[in-house]
């Protein structure tokens, strides 16, 4: 029998969803908005601290392996992840996309409407953005601040 367990200083709404025949794990701090889906349908998943995942978002794990998604990531609105593997301090945009068996490092932002496919490796401090999925190396330590104002701001919301 599944379980979740959500650390007492996290936040999970309502209308979020969390299911599946494994365990879920929600880290301390860690806000899920309304609507959002946590699947985990074929292995566990543990979700780190201080994440905040926007409505519409979904993570869904698909494989009997467990899926580790690291501390302060943002998911905005409609994002949706399925690969086993995401660091830390990451920004996944609206409606990005990444796959299972794709690898997300830390300190990097996917931008709006992109999609990471199976087997790409995202390196640490990469910005993947466009149409034509351009990528572009941070050489300064990422600001966390807009993660950081969200999860205050979020704090205020009713659940």
């Amino acid at each position: 029998m599944s379980k979740v367990v959500i650390d007492k200083s996290a936040r999970v709404a309502r209308r979020a969803k969390i299911k599946g025949d494994f365990d879920v794990e929600i880290g301390p701090g860690t806000m899920i908005n309304n609507d959002c889906k946590i699947v985990a349908s074929k292995g566990p998943i543990k979700i780190g601290a201080n994440c905040l995942i926007e409505e519409q978002s979904l993570i869904v794990n698909n494989s009997d392996k467990q899926m580790v998604i690291g501390d302060y990531n943002y998911l905005e609105v409609g994002a949706r992840i399925e690969c086993l593997k995401v660091g830390n301090r990451n920004r996944f945009e609206c409606k990005s996309t990444v796959a299972l068996g794709a690898v997300i490092g830390s300190d990097c932002i996917i931008g709006a409407l992109v999609q990471i496919c199976p087997g790409d490796v995202v390196e640490d401090n990469f910005i993947v953005f466009g149409e034509k999925q351009k990528r572009r190396i941070v050489k300064s330590s990422r600001n966390l601040s807009d993660i950081k104002a969200a999860l205050s701001t979020s704090q205020a919301m009713a659940f």
